[in-house]
Formats: C-alpha cells, structure tokens, sequence
C-alpha cells in the first residue's frame, strides 16, 4: 500500500528544480514527463485530457524567458498552454481508465497528478477547481461526489509539511465504506487559471477500490 507523504515528492521537486528560467520541470511522476511538442500537441489535438481553452480568455504566448523557476510538473517554457492529469504510477487519466484508490496520511483519496505550462504565472500557486461527479452520490451542496478549489503550488520551495505533487480527492463524509465506491463510473472535470484563459482536462473514468487493497488499511505513517 502506498502511503503519499512530503519525502518523495520533495525528490521531484529537487529534481524540477534543477532547470534554470525559462526551462521545464519534471512533471509530477517519472513517467509523465512531456517535452515541447508533446505538450503542444496535447494542447491542440483534445484526446482524454488535452486542454481546452475557455470561451472567455484568450491564448496568451508562451515565453521563453521565465523570471522564476518552477516545479511539481510545471513547465513554465512549454510551447503552448496545456493541462494534463495523470495516477499513481504514470499512466494518463484518460477516458475508459481505472482511477485507484489510495492511502495518503491515514486517509483514503483518489489522487491527481498533474502537468500543466506554456505561460508564466509569476507565482508559486496556480488556482485549480476539482469537481468529481458519481452517479448516486451527489453529496455536496452543488451535487458533486466531491468538489474542492484551491491553489496548487509550482513552487520549488516548500516550507509547509503536507501533499506535494498531487491534487487530492478525498472521500467525502457520506462514503462510510470506501469498497462500495469499487467499479463506479466517475465524470473528472479540472480547470486552472492561467492568466486570462481556463485550461480544461476532464475524463469519464472507472474508480478503483479493491478488497485486497483496501483491507490493508489507511493510517498515518
């Protein structure tokens, strides 16, 4: 059972801190890493997670020339805005795939890992909006399985303890049992602000919460 904790994605964060401005860094699991042209095709060819600009804002250009470095999976010099999600492990959250369960610091979460860039925030937080839709469990005042907005950091200093790296689901209070959740379809919709635009990634996936998994338990470290 993996138990998500700041020591491991502190190495990520070395690791994205080594490039310079204006240069990537490492997205938010080994295998997610995404070159320029990777990145821009994803932003252009709308496959499982690719981005979606917003009506309301305009592509601003990506620059090459960064005022500050970044981490956690953003790539500042990313040849245009995109937005991509990814699970434990590396694979794509993408349509049809299976969205694992996971213990982090003795709760159970469905975890998001992302990769995100083409423009410059001039920050260390970027504003992520999460909404997780689940047939027969609309359990917050919007009608959301789950619903949550706050700011990611994308910066390479981390003075505060806590998850790094990746933007938790959490159970909400109402899933008393969390095997009761195994095999549901789930609709995944994130959007961040990227200056005057909203990058978009959503996928209609399958959670995963099986017995052998979840009879090892969830406690703090």
């Amino acid at each position: 059972m993996r138990h998500i904790v700041l020591i491991p994605w502190v190495a990520v964060a070395a690791a994205g801190c080594n490039y310079e401005s204006g240069g990537g860094t490492a997205p938010a699991t080994d295998s997610a890493v995404m070159n320029d042209a990777e990145a821009t095709a994803g932003a252009t060819t709308g496959d499982g997670t690719s981005t979606t600009l917003g009506a309301t804002g305009s592509a601003t250009e990506a620059t090459t020339e960064v005022a500050v470095s970044y981490c956690h999976g953003f790539q500042a010099a990313a040849e245009a805005p995109f937005l991509s999600l990814y699970i434990v492990g590396g694979e794509v959250l993408t349509d049809g795939a299976a969205w694992p369960i996971e213990c982090s610091e003795g709760r159970w979460m469905f975890g998001l890992y992302p990769s995100l860039g083409g423009w410059d925030p001039h920050a260390d937080q970027v504003r992520f909006t999460v909404e997780v839709d689940v047939e027969g469990y609309a359990l917050d005042s919007a009608g959301h399985f789950f619903s949550d907005e706050f700011d990611y950091p994308i910066g390479c200093d981390d003075p505060w303890a806590g998850l790094i790296g990746v933007a938790p689901v959490y159970l909400p209070e109402g899933v008393g049992d969390p095997g009761q959740l195994d095999g549901k379809p789930a609709k995944v919709l994130v959007t961040v602000l990227a200056g005057d635009m909203e990058l978009r990634a959503e996928a209609s996936v399958t959670l995963s919460a099986p017995p052998d998994v979840l009879l090892q338990g969830c406690t703090s470290p």
